[in-house]
């Protein structure tokens, strides 16, 4: 009788635990359908053959500076400094706030610190979003083609891609007189950002 007992104690107990197994189904893609990006458009429109690129705003300037004080004689030295700034971003929102499981990114380029950060709440009029960072894989070089992976795991309205701008070598312009050159700075590229969760 105590044998009968623990084998339909042991049919019961796998059955509940194959029954949450099956509930717990995998992640599915979201439809592009269900994205938009005002300012790159292209990083969610579902086409592996676009990409989006973010914007920057600065350049870099390398010269001959003087350092010193009255005390000690001038020095020229020779400085990089970013005019603007180096970090560029965009905002990807969707329509609802979604479970999201992960998120993949498909990049064009070379991106370099490479960041997400999500916020849940509808952005109040005239205020900023308040954003929390995904640590997973923060501040990675992401290089080739391949899609790369990031754990959210928090439901979410909006994700901000963020990266740092690439330096633009072909159009370097350089001042003789002054000994110095300025480096335009170019956005990184991405193909597609994909949402992975349950919808």
């Amino acid at each position: 009788m105590n044998r009968w007992m623990f084998r339909i104690s042991l049919l019961l107990l796998f059955g509940v635990i194959g029954c949450a197994v099956l509930q717990e189904s995998p992640p599915v893609e979201i439809p592009a359908s269900h994205l938009t990006c005002k300012q790159n458009p292209e990083m969610v429109d579902g086409d592996l053959k676009t990409a989006g690129t973010f914007m920057p705003q600065g350049s870099i300037r390398k010269g001959f500076e003087r350092a010193g004080t009255r005390q000690r004689q001038y020095q020229r030295q020779y400085q990089r400094r970013v005019e603007g700034s180096l970090r560029t971003e965009t905002i990807i929102k969707l329509d609802v706030p979604t479970f999201i499981t992960y998120v993949e990114i498909y990049p064009g380029s070379i991106i370099r610190n490479l960041a997400l950060d999500t916020a849940t709440e509808i952005k109040p009029p005239k205020r900023a979003l308040a954003f929390e960072a995904i640590e997973d894989k923060r501040g990675t070089k992401v290089e080739g083609t391949n899609p790369v992976r990031f754990q959210i795991g928090r439901k979410i309205l909006y994700l901000r891609v963020s990266a740092n701008a690439l330096e633009d070598r072909d159009n370097v312009s350089h001042r003789d007189e002054e000994q110095e050159m300025r480096i335009p700075l170019k956005g990184a590229a991405i193909r597609e950002v994909k949402f992975y969760g349950r919808h």
